[in-house]
Order: structure tokens, then C-alpha cells, then sequence
């Protein structure tokens, strides 16, 4: 009698304990696998990235609250690596790097960093172009005629990048500029009418 009352309650509480996991909510368990991000000083508009190792993006959401926001990403899907979560600004880029290892994502903050975008202006048929610049890197600008290039520049600064360059005023049409830096093309179109 007393090992039929022994096995009866070790049942009871396997089925007990196997019920309690099976009506878990999905909530919580999610929540078990996620890793909390504050981004401070949001300004409404900017793109989150995170991006693999190659640079291919992997998650794309776009950011439309002001302020700080807390934002929590279930990284056990993603393999063992190198990641870069990405926040793209009007006139920035900042990057934090992380590593995942068994689900879980290690961020790097010694690593972070802001790379200045270039801003591109025009005035007429004046082309204006800066970039803050840090750490010294050149920016290379090509400026497309009706889809035809028709010059080509490095430049280089210390800490700010400034070049005026004017078109034309008889070559009306679609100009293109392109410039490469830090890694990455940034385009502008516009036309001279």
C-alpha cells in the first residue's frame, strides 16, 4: 500500500510538473531568451540594422518614438558570431558590435563607434560637400552626368572634410554624386534645371 501511495504522488507531480512546462506562456519565455537594448536620445526617423559578419541584413525596423527606447531581441536563433546592431541617423551611423555565443549576445563596448556620414548640398550648380571625419580617412567623390561619370576626387582632412565643386550652368539634366567612405557608398541625385 505504501509503494502504490509512493508511485500514485511521484505521478501526480511528474504530470503536475510536465503540465506547469506545457501551459508556460510564450511571453515569458521569450522574455527568458532575450537580451535588452536602451538606445538614449532617439530622434524620431532613424533605421535600426543588425547586420552578420559579411554585412548582410538580418533585421531591418524602422524607429518612430522620440527619446529612450528599450527594445528586447531574442538572438538565439542566430549562429555563433560577429554582429553589428546598427542605428542610421540622418547625419550618423552608430555601431555596436556584439557576439553571439549558444543564443545569448556579448556586446562589445569598447568597440562602438559613430561614423559621420558626408552631407551632400546644392546651390544651383554648385555641389557642397563635408564630412566630419576623426580619423583622418579620405572620402572619394564621383560626380555622374546623365549617367555618364565626369569627375573624380579624393579628399582628405584632419577633422572636417569641405569641398565645393560647380557644375556647368549649361549642362542642365540629372546628375548623380557618389562618394565611398568608412566603407560604405552614399548617393545623392538631383537635376539642374
Amino acid at each position: 500500500m505504501k509503494k502504490t501511495l509512493t508511485k500514485s504522488l511521484l505521478v501526480t507531480l511528474m504530470l503536475g510538473a510536465f503540465i506547469s512546462y506545457a501551459t508556460e506562456s510564450p511571453s515569458k519565455k521569450e522574455h527568458a531568451n532575450s537580451t535588452r537594448i536602451v538606445l538614449n536620445d532617439v530622434k524620431k526617423g532613424p533605421i535600426l540594422f543588425i547586420k552578420n559578419i559579411t554585412g548582410k541584413i538580418l533585421h531591418k525596423q524602422l524607429l518612430n518614438i522620440t527619446g529612450a527606447i528599450t527594445k528586447e531581441f531574442d538572438f538565439s536563433s542566430l549562429k555563433n558570431g560577429y554582429y553589428t546592431l546598427e542605428i542610421n541617423k540622418d547625419f550618423q551611423i552608430d555601431i555596436k558590435p556584439f557576439t553571439v555565443i549558444s543564443g545569448e549576445a556579448i556586446f562589445h563596448k569598447k568597440a562602438e563607434k559613430v561614423i559621420f556620414k558626408p552631407v551632400i548640398r546644392t546651390d544651383k550648380n554648385k555641389v557642397l560637400i563635408s564630412k566630419l571625419d576623426f580619423d583622418a580617412i579620405s572620402i572619394q567623390i564621383s560626380i555622374y552626368y546623365e549617367g555618364e561619370i565626369i569627375y573624380t576626387d579624393i579628399a582628405k582632412g584632419e577633422f572636417l572634410i569641405e569641398k565645393i565643386y560647380a557644375l556647368q550652368e549649361d549642362k542642365k539634366g540629372n546628375y548623380k554624386i557618389v562618394t565611398k567612405a568608412n566603407d560604405r557608398i552614399y548617393i545623392k541625385e538631383f537635376s539642374l534645371k
